[in-house]
């Protein structure tokens, strides 16, 4: 059993939707967040970090060895929330914030997405904006 925790400070960020289209012959995709790929830029050097820190290669779970994952996401509390909110019951979901963490750590902690066989996610409120994530081979 392999495993590495981390911590990286950005606001966690959506998956949303992705729109192709044609630019002289040839297809290109593009998303509707354009703070999403600044949040997976810092995902993905974080577990770079972590990977290396731990002296793992990369990825470190092999093919198809089975991952879980735990994560846990800070957002800012709104001053006009008021104090009996506890947590972001809000946009964004947390299956679309999960779905860029995990495409944010394909290739560094993992070969596929798909090896993930179970996700603890949550959603609090926090400062620093962040997310901590603990990547565990099973």
């Amino acid at each position: 059993m392999s495993q590495i925790s981390f911590t990286a400070f950005a606001t966690p960020q959506p998956q949303g939707s992705v729109k192709a289209f044609m630019i002289g012959g040839k297809p290109r995709l593009t998303t509707d967040n354009s703070k999403l790929k600044p949040f997976r830029s810092e995902v993905t050097r974080c577990a770079m970090m972590a990977m290396r820190d731990a002296s793992y290669e990369l990825p470190m779970a092999g093919k198809h060895v089975p991952v879980e994952i735990n994560a846990d996401f800070f957002f800012a509390k709104p001053e006009s929330i008021g104090k009996k909110r506890l947590y972001p019951s809000v946009k964004p979901d947390v299956d679309k914030i999960c779905r860029s963490l995990l495409d944010s750590m394909t290739g560094v902690a993992f070969h596929d997405d798909a090896q993930v066989i179970a996700i603890n996610a949550r959603k609090h409120y926090g400062m620093p904006e962040r997310v901590e994530v603990t990547v565990t081979t099973i």
